[in-house]
């Protein structure tokens, strides 16, 4: 199986927003956990390419991802110090029990966390994705 952790973010970014509109909170935190795991999955790939496996290293932790993934490329690329925020998660639920989430009970979240936990994955999507399209990191037909 080929991943596109780029589409895969765009999918589950789409999904999250058409779940929250529907009042699916539950499944739209969900999918928002994944938006942000892949949005930080796509900047391994393409600044360590030499690493083909060096994304799915970090499994599903979002944890690792935004903070020693996002750390190693910060030394690695200085510049991208300037343009990646950390604990992008960080007061939302998106910090709590990802990807576990999928199992908990119907309910757990409220119309303001989901709607937070969407909104959240969609700046972290519009911050990391548009970029590295317009820095011609990768091509927007991947998207």
């Amino acid at each position: 199986m080929s991943e596109s952790f780029t589409q895969a973010a765009a999918r589950h970014l789409q999904d999250a927003k058409l779940l929250l509109n529907e009042q699916r909170l539950d499944n739209a935190v969900y999918l928002a956990g994944y938006v942000v795991e892949c949005s930080f999955k796509v900047l391994v790939e393409v600044y360590i390419p030499k690493d083909q496996k060096a994304a799915i290293k970090y499994g599903h932790d979002l944890t690792k991802l935004q903070g020693l993934a996002m750390d190693r490329l910060r030394l690695m690329y200085p510049v991208l110090d300037m343009q990646l925020s950390t604990s992008r998660t960080t007061g939302t639920v998106l910090d709590q029990d990802h990807p576990e989430r999928r199992y908990s009970q119907s309910g757990r979240w409220n119309d303001v966390e989901a709607e937070e936990a969407v909104n959240r994955a969609e700046q972290i999507y519009n911050e990391v994705i548009p970029r590295l399209v317009l820095d011609g990191k990768i091509s927007s037909e991947n998207i």
